[in-house]
């Protein structure tokens, strides 16, 4: 981290941690598999830093939290405007420099069957509308033989993707919805 957190963020930061890993323990373990995990804090309380701590804890552990890596841990970050990604993607970057490299915006075309650990993933609902690229498939009477199912000219949605990697067992998908006040 490059900065030094406030005793209140370090609280938050070390609670987040604790319910991650008793949420992702319940989620191993449970036949019905949801658990959430909320953290929420006044505006310009720092909760951009807070999720750079805790998610430099999760992929690469913290002494001062008490928390191990997890190798598998991958991170998708979801919000309703591609604007705020951006200005999140930005604040990470500002905050962490472990993480600057790791920040991926997820674009048409998303080559990769599963998300990757160790990396944070950006999206907004404006991509996974009906008619984006990285969700919509094919709709098989367009479909000429011999012609390429996808109209992307890849093999999968990112529907696909976000269920191969939920179904990976050796993958821990933790999924930040940020400004959840809005409704998605």
């Amino acid at each position: 981290m490059r900065f030094t957190l406030k005793d209140y963020q370090a609280d938050a930061v070390g609670d987040t941690l604790r319910e991650l890993a008793s949420a992702r323990d319940f989620y191993r373990s449970a036949s019905k598999r949801v658990s959430s995990v909320a953290l929420a804090s006044v505006t310009g309380s720092g909760k951009t830093i807070m999720a750079a701590a805790v998610i430099e804890a999760l992929f690469w552990g913290s002494d001062d939290f008490d928390v191990v890596p997890d190798p598998n841990a991958v991170v998708l970050w979801f919000s309703d405007d591609p604007s705020l990604n951006q200005q999140t993607k930005h604040r990470l970057q500002q905050a962490s420099d472990r993480l600057r490299n790791r920040l991926v915006t997820v674009e048409h075309p998303f080559r990769h069957s599963k998300l990757q650990p160790g990396n944070v993933y950006f999206i907004n609902t404006s991509k996974l509308s009906r008619n984006s690229l990285l969700v919509r498939g094919h709709d098989s009477a367009d479909v000429l033989p011999g012609m390429d199912s996808h109209p992307d000219t890849v093999p999968f949605t990112f529907w696909d993707t976000l269920r191969n990697t939920i179904e990976d067992p050796n993958l821990t998908l933790y999924m930040v919805l940020d400004e959840a006040h809005r409704g998605m």
